[in-house]
């Protein structure tokens, strides 16, 4: 078997009679910090996975060597990369998909024996034992990418959004009862409500119109305040004169830690 700096070189297979495949760079995953999510010991980390190659593929093969725990793609090796490649994916009725181009792979293994193992194979052969292939590549992966766009199903899309918004009331009378008795949520936050202990000001009309209307005035005061060219000048020079005052009392404190020799400049 073929290696290039400490990595193990393999083909990647999508059907059984393949002869010029891709080759896939694997060795044992270790780094210096420690990644919960990629623990030493039992994860195998791949280099040049192509765009077409899912996780649930790669964790097919791999259950013939071992328990798999988890597959884990990423852009570029990192201990964040893997977050960044995920992101947005996991929310309900989002378009957002993962990046569609050349990535890194981690299989994280139950136990670390399934690593020596794994890196004893000859190839990583992506099809059944009948011969067909795990993944979809050309025209059946962009046909399948394109049904994919519509909604095909409808009852069950309908009962996904029933239940998702039971989910989101729940979440809302929770949060309602939280500000009730004005208890703080997951974040630490309170919210002040009109019902709690801390009720805040009651919003009458009357209350919001004064608030309005000292905020317009203070608003007014504020922009009248160095428009004209003798205000600015004026406020200059009353800055000036501050300045001046200040200076010649921090020179009499001076003066006076001299006298009674606790000036220590150095």
């Amino acid at each position: 078997m073929t290696e290039i700096e400490g990595y193990k070189v393999v083909p990647l297979k999508v059907t059984p009679e393949a002869k010029n495949c891709h080759s896939i760079y694997m060795r044992e995953h270790f780094i210096r910090l420690m990644d919960p999510n990629k623990p030493k010991g039992r994860t195998l980390f791949l280099l040049n996975i192509p765009p077409y190659v899912t996780e649930t593929s790669l964790e097919t093969f791999f259950k013939r060597i071992g328990n798999v725990e988890s597959v884990l793609f990423a852009a570029k090796p990192g201990r964040e990369e893997t977050a960044k490649w995920y992101e947005g994916t996991d929310v309900p009725f989002s378009n957002t998909k993962a990046p569609f181009k050349f990535k890194v792979a981690y299989i994280v293994f139950q136990k670390s024996s399934s690593i020596g193992r794994a890196l004893a194979i000859e190839s990583i052969d992506l099809y059944n034992s009948s011969g067909e292939s795990l993944i979809k590549t050309g025209m059946e992966l962009w046909h399948d990418e394109y049904e994919n766009k519509f909604i095909l199903d409808v009852a069950k899309t309908q009962a996904k959004i029933n239940a998702y918004m039971a989910d989101y009331d729940k979440r809302e009378r929770a949060e309602q009862e939280a500000a009730k008795n004005s208890e703080a949520d997951a974040d630490g936050w309170v919210t002040v409500g009109k019902d709690g202990r801390n009720a805040g000001f009651e919003q009458k009309e009357s209350i919001i119109g004064r608030l309005e209307g000292k905020l317009a005035k203070d608003k007014k005061t504020k922009e009248l305040k160095n428009f004209y060219t003798f205000q600015i000048r004026e406020s200059k020079m009353q800055n000036v004169v501050e300045l001046r005052k200040k200076y010649e009392e921090d020179k009499r404190k001076i003066e006076m830690l001299k006298q009674s020799r606790r000036f220590r400049p150095f």
